[in-house]
């Protein structure tokens, strides 16, 4: 199986998916993003999941790039054709509606490093170490990552890390916003998991309509995207999910205040 599927009952409502090639250092073959794509498309309508972890399997690597056995005999059109296939996979991952972390345990180099940017958040272990490769094969990440890391960390930072084919460590990347948290090896999957409970607590209307919001407001003119999100909230208002949430909130507020009579 190029990909284990995890339910953990200490964390419910997070579901572990750990690329499952090990003895390439899970490099993204065809069959392999097939089955992840596969793999978020039910966890979308699944109501038992709530966030969505991404692992690599074993100690070195998350994943260290695109398969590039599969793409020797590409011809120019081959090569833009299995571009753009990359492309809408990894934007279908972006667009998942459920929060995605990508646990980043080793390298996450080339397409491992454009599949860790396609997700919401990244924890990365000190082992870690990501970057774009691709220049050193005269060529350059074609899934997604030089738009995606762009966004990200801007556009100088991008071409820099692109243009030389340097790998950051955790730390660097820390320092340049490209991962939200760092954590030691032996601690990175127990943490990671422990922020995905954290967030997948939370209701799961409202976890959605955050990511809508501003992902889709990035690219809106500041009106469009400031209503966007006032009807977000609309919709939410008045929801089981959120009359339950204020009065618990009335309920804990009443007892902090002192006694007014």
């Amino acid at each position: 199986m190029t990909l284990v599927i995890t339910d953990r009952e200490r964390q419910p409502g997070v579901l572990l998916v750990t690329l499952n090639r090990p003895g390439q250092h899970n490099a993204l073959n065809k069959a392999l993003l097939l089955e992840l794509d596969r793999t978020l498309r039910d966890a979308s309508t699944d109501s038992a999941v709530r966030c969505v972890v991404i692992i690599g399997a074993g100690e070195h690597a998350f994943s260290a790039g695109a398969d590039i056995r599969e793409q020797i005999d590409f011809t120019a059109e081959d090569a833009y054709a299995h571009m753009r296939w990359g492309q809408a996979l990894f934007d279908r991952l972006a667009c998942v509606p459920k929060p995605t972390i990508a646990a980043i345990n080793g390298f996450a180099l080339g397409g491992g490093l454009e599949l860790a940017l396609a997700c919401d958040f990244r924890i990365a272990s000190e082992a870690a170490q990501l970057g774009f490769p691709e220049v050193t094969l005269a060529s350059l990440p074609g899934w997604g990552g030089t738009q995606r890391l762009a966004r990200l960390i801007g556009a100088s930072q991008a071409k820099l890390l692109a243009m030389t084919g340097r790998r950051l460590n955790a730390r660097q990347c820390l320092d340049l916003g490209m991962v939200n948290a760092v954590h030691s090896p032996a601690e990175h999957l127990d943490r990671s998991l422990a922020f995905a409970a954290e967030i997948a607590a939370h209701a799961m209307g409202s976890l959605e309509a955050i990511k809508q919001v501003i992902d889709e407001g990035v690219d809106k003119p500041w009106p469009d995207a400031l209503d966007a999100e006032a009807r977000a909230v609309a919709r939410l208002w008045g929801t089981p999910a959120q009359k339950h949430a204020q009065e618990a909130f009335s309920a804990r507020r009443a007892k902090r205040l002192p006694d007014q009579g």
